[in-house]
């Protein structure tokens, strides 16, 4: 499974992928995560299962949307953002790529 958090500037994403990963990891899932600012996730997209968008870039999702239209793109909540829930996230990327 291939997750790309897309975000604003990429301070908070770093830490927030590699909770993902752990939370990949306690699932017994293969997954690789990365994150692409804003300006940078045309390039990503292709090779993405799922597309979560940090809340900060809540006025972008239509436009990632756009950008990968086939494939599901999750705004996490503040909520989820701010308390870093990446288990709640994952369970949220993992389900949108097995429908």
């Amino acid at each position: 499974m291939k997750i790309l958090l897309c975000c604003l500037a990429g301070v908070t994403s770093t830490l927030f992928s590699s909770k993902l990963k752990d939370a990949a990891s306690r699932k017994r899932v293969d997954a690789t995560v990365w994150s692409a600012s804003e300006h940078a996730v045309e390039y990503s997209v292709d090779l993405a299962d799922v597309i979560l968008v940090e809340p900060q870039l809540k006025g972008s999702v239509d436009k990632i949307k756009a950008l990968a239209p086939e494939k599901p793109v999750i705004l996490i909540s503040d909520e989820d953002f701010v308390n870093f829930n990446a288990m709640k996230i994952f369970d949220l990327a993992y389900n949108a790529v097995k429908k």
